[in-house]
């Protein structure tokens, strides 16, 4: 079902959608352009001699390209999106390096570029294999795919994807075509050159080095462009941990490059073994330990909460000033919900006072749930000493006063196994989960960051269980 973006929000989404299109199609006319004062004819497709299958490929190639554009800016004035939002920031991730992508290969060929099988051109040009042609032999034409795969992804319809898929599909018959050609023009070097270069992405054939190295290289890119995310979304560098992405991006572009150089034989320095294989034991080790540990938050996120609970907690996210954080937010609209569900719950509002909040976080929650929810005053209860997960739980269990009450937990659902753990802890005997919504792009930091709480979590019931 289709998602509405209101306001400004959907305004922003259609600027940097139609952003991404003039740059792109901004770099090719302008490329187009700048070749023509030099008397170049850059635009080839369909313009050869003969009226062969080739031809009809160029030609309903041109007319597909033509339609992409078309019907991607129809969607983005429509303006309505068949995915979540994550999605849609993948696509602003797909469509960005799309740009970029398709930049490089425009400027790497200098004026050797031509749309089209230029079979008429009568000027000797080299064969273009450094750069970024050094890891694709079609680059602009996977600048073409990353942009409409985007833009697909931001403001999605059953028509653009029936013509971008159709646009892609033409594009591959087109390379196939250009590799044909180039063959028989470059013979030998173009089959060395194919040999170890991939047609979209990638040197040669697959190798677990090379694997690891493309998963390496992607979750680079993918970190660097998730932190400005979370710093867009997520109150900027305020947001607690949000430099993990940069050590991830650094870390994984650190392999990147040591697997490169294996790869191509230019190790200086190779580490003894006995090192290598303990790296690779502790690294799988940390690996094995960081996906159990994110299975179990990703199925508490689900869990489902029980029925005419004697109490819910609703613990406090942080203000700002007097309004509760996004994060909060979604906790009292959770508690709402059930206090709305079941009449008979009493729910608690757990938070005390920050240093740079102007009331209790609690007293936040009872304004919310009063003014917003229409909850009546008599059933909520504040706990306005906590300062944190524990606190709010411990003080919590003082007011309900018997371990044995039934007793739902609210907070946002990547939360809620730290949380019941230290229910647990604490003394709770009958308690459950009441997951509020984890809200993205956000979310996938808030995951991983809970993963390092968790740990923190075990590594303190360790010392508890030594004394």
């Amino acid at each position: 079902m289709a998602l509405k973006i209101n306001g400004m929000v959907k305004m922003t989404y259609r600027i940097i959608a139609l952003f991404f299109m003039l740059v792109f199609y901004g770099i090719y006319f302008t490329k187009m352009m700048l070749q023509k004062k030099k008397g170049i004819v850059t635009d080839q497709i369909a313009k050869g001699k003969s009226r062969d299958k080739g031809y009809y490929i160029e030609l309903t190639m041109k007319i597909a390209t033509y339609l992409a554009p078309l019907a991607e800016v129809i969607s983005i004035v429509l303006g309505t999106v068949g995915f979540p939002l994550m999605f849609r920031i993948i696509g602003m991730y797909f469509a960005f390096v799309g740009d970029i992508v398709f930049f490089t290969s425009v400027y790497t060929m200098r004026d050797s570029w031509r749309a089209g099988v230029a079979e008429d051109d009568k000027e000797k040009r080299n064969l273009v294999t450094i750069g970024i042609y050094n890891y694709s032999r079609n680059p602009a034409f996977l600048g073409f795919d990353l942009v409409y795969i985007g833009i697909l992804l931001m403001f999605f319809n059953p028509v653009l994807l029936v013509i971008s898929v159709f646009a892609m599909v033409m594009l591959h018959l087109q390379i196939l075509r250009e590799e044909k050609f180039l063959e028989k023009t470059y013979g030998s070097e173009y089959t060395q050159y194919k040999g170890r270069t991939s047609r979209y992405a990638g040197v040669g054939r697959p190798t677990p080095s090379k694997i690891l190295m493309y998963i390496y290289f992607v979750l680079t890119i993918w970190s660097v462009l998730y932190y400005f995310t979370c710093l867009a979304y997520g109150g900027g560098l305020t947001l607690s941990w949000v430099w993990l992405w940069l050590i991830i991006a650094a870390f994984s572009a650190l392999r990147v490059f040591m697997l490169k150089r294996r790869i191509d034989g230019r190790e200086k320095k190779k580490l003894p073994a006995a090192v290598k294989w303990g790296y690779r034991i502790a690294f799988t080790v940390f690996l094995t330990y960081f996906a159990i540990t994110e299975v179990k938050i990703i199925r508490a996120m689900s869990a489902r909460p029980k029925e005419d609970l004697d109490y819910i907690i609703v613990l406090g996210a942080g203000l700002k000033g007097t309004e509760p954080s996004n994060q909060y937010k979604a906790r009292i609209r959770k508690a709402a919900e059930y206090l709305d569900e079941n009449e008979n719950t009493k729910i608690i509002a757990s938070g005390g006072q920050g240093s740079d909040e102007e009331i209790s976080e609690a007293e936040c929650a009872k304004r919310k749930l009063i003014d917003q929810y229409g909850i009546d005053e008599n059933r909520i209860i504040l706990e306005e000493k906590s300062t944190d997960t524990e606190e709010n739980l411990r003080y919590s269990l003082e007011i309900i006063g018997d371990p044995t009450i039934s007793t739902g937990i609210v907070t946002n659902g990547f939360h809620e196994l730290r949380a019941m753990s230290i229910a647990k802890r604490e003394g709770y005997k009958n308690v459950s989960s009441v997951p509020a919504k984890t809200l993205f792009p956000c979310g996938i930091h808030y995951v991983v960051r809970e993963f390092f709480g968790m740990t923190e979590f075990y590594l303190k019931e360790i010392c508890y269980s030594q004394r």
